[in-house]
């Protein structure tokens, strides 16, 4: 009996090191991750759910899957790109409510993205041409298009943190015709008091995303 028992701490003892040098390699992970995002000038979405609220006011949709290479022709000229450069994600959705679908561009890559977010963009088809509608800075995902209107357009729900940016959300509103380019000064929002669809609701640290 005292050698079972010997025999049962020895096994626990063992079991323990090894969970805790699981733990350790796990934090190391963490930290390296974070850090070489930062140094690369990416967003890094630890759980992601910091900026996806869950509320019953709310619906989340992912990005489309299918190239689009009239829409790559638009935003690589705007950003100078080449391919290879960036990958994208975009959603078709009514922002003025006149039947016709805008599509909301959010690039992701070195030379668009920075430690406050990335960049994105607002297109509207023309004669099967896209003509740019805003540009945005400093954006994460996912984007909120809230069912409140300003000016006849869909206002728009980011959050914004990095680079010095107390964590909150902002609401652009439509004016001018444009939106604002940079949403950290803007107006917060209480992300409770919100009703709207989340676009581009990827989950960034998976391999999502078109490659341009």
């Amino acid at each position: 009996m005292k050698l079972y028992g010997l025999f049962s701490l020895y096994i626990k003892y063992v079991l323990n090191n090894e969970v805790n040098k699981v733990i350790m390699k796990s934090s190391h992970t963490l930290l390296f991750l974070v850090v070489l995002f930062s140094f690369l000038g990416l967003p890094y979405n630890k759980t992601h759910a910091i900026q996806q609220p869950h509320s019953a006011t709310l619906s989340f949709m992912k990005s489309e899957t299918n190239k689009d290479e009239k829409l790559e022709e638009a935003f690589s000229k705007i950003f100078q790109l080449q391919p290879g450069d960036v990958k994208y994600y975009y959603n078709r959705i009514d922002l003025n409510e006149d039947g016709t679908p805008e599509t909301f561009v959010y690039l992701s890559g070195p030379s668009v993205c920075g430690t406050g977010g990335c960049s994105a963009l607002i297109f509207q088809k023309i004669n099967e041409e896209y003509k740019m509608l805003s540009r945005f800075s400093l954006v994460r995902t996912p984007i909120i298009i809230s069912e409140t209107s300003t000016n006849g357009w869909k206002d728009l729900i980011m959050y914004v943190t990095g680079g010095g940016i107390e964590p909150s959300y902002k609401k652009l509103t439509f004016a001018e015709g444009t939106y604002p380019l940079n949403p950290s000064i803007q107006q917060d929002v209480e992300i409770d008091e919100v009703k709207g669809v989340g676009i581009i609701s990827d989950n960034m640290s998976e391999d999502t995303g078109i490659t341009y």
